[in-house]
């Protein structure tokens, strides 16, 4: 049984009792079988507004998970399936050189100052990959 119907299985019960409309508790009983109907039905609001809002982030979720694929692909095209780091100047900001580094592992993309480059090396921070880095090249 659903909430709804027991409400009704419980307001036939309350009705089946013949109560006297001029006693106190019958006052207190109907106002309570009032108050419980209206929460029953705000309930029932929400758990449908739930239900929407639970399919709604479903398709968000597919969606991004889409582009997520479609950008990987694109990522994992673009790699030459070797442990060498591909880099290539980025941005220039207030006089600071930036590199873009990709992963070969995890194809997570970072943006480098050229003092971290210098050192030659680091780990992915997405996935912990050894990245190499050779300003020779």
């Amino acid at each position: 049984m659903n909430k709804l119907e027991k409400l009704a299985y419980l307001k036939g019960l309350v009705a089946g009792l013949n109560l006297n409309d001029d006693k106190k508790d019958t006052k207190v009983i109907k106002y309570l079988m009032e108050l419980l109907e209206d929460m029953v039905l705000d309930m029932e609001n929400l758990e449908d507004g739930f239900s929407e809002f639970q399919q709604q982030l479903d398709e968000v979720d597919e969606d991004l998970g889409a582009i997520e694929r479609d950008l990987y692909e694109a990522d994992s095209s673009k790699s030459d399936n070797t442990k060498s780091n591909k880099k290539k100047k980025s941005k220039k900001t207030k006089d600071e050189l930036y590199y873009e580094v990709t992963c070969p592992t995890c194809g997570d993309t970072i943006c480098l100052d050229e003092d971290l480059i210098n050192v030659g090396e680091m780990e992915c921070p997405n996935c912990g990959e050894k990245l190499e880095f050779d300003l020779d090249n």
